[in-house]
C-alpha cells in the first residue's frame, strides 16, 4: 500500500516540475478551479460517491467504480473510505 502513496507522490511532483519547465507557471495552476467535491446520487449507483469524485476529477466513473472495488477488496479499506466519503461529502444542489 505504501508504493501506492509513493507513486501517487512521485507522479503529482513529476507533474508540478514539468508543468513548472514548460513554462505553465506555478504548480497551482494543475489544480482544478471552481470544481467542488460532491456527491451525485442522480448519477450513482449507491449514493453516488464515485460518481462525485469523477465529476471532480474528469476521470471516467467506470474506472473509479473499478479503483473503489479492488480498495474494498483489499482488506476492507475501501468500504471505510467509502462510507467516510458519503459522510462528509455535500450533496449538489438540485
Amino acid at each position: 500500500m505504501v508504493w501506492l502513496v509513493r507513486l501517487g507522490a512521485y507522479t503529482l511532483s513529476g507533474l508540478a516540475v514539468w508543468q513548472f519547465f514548460s513554462g505553465g507557471g506555478s504548480p497551482a495552476d494543475l489544480l482544478p478551479g471552481q470544481k467542488y467535491l460532491m456527491l451525485d446520487p442522480a448519477n450513482g449507483m449507491m449514493f453516488g460517491v464515485c460518481a462525485g469524485v469523477s465529476n471532480y476529477t474528469g476521470i471516467d466513473v467506470t474506472i473509479i467504480r473499478l479503483v473503489w472495488a479492488l480498495a474494498a477488496i483489499y482488506r476492507g479499506v475501501g468500504i471505510g473510505l467509502y462510507i467516510l466519503a458519503f459522510l462528509i461529502m455535500p450533496t449538489v444542489p438540485h
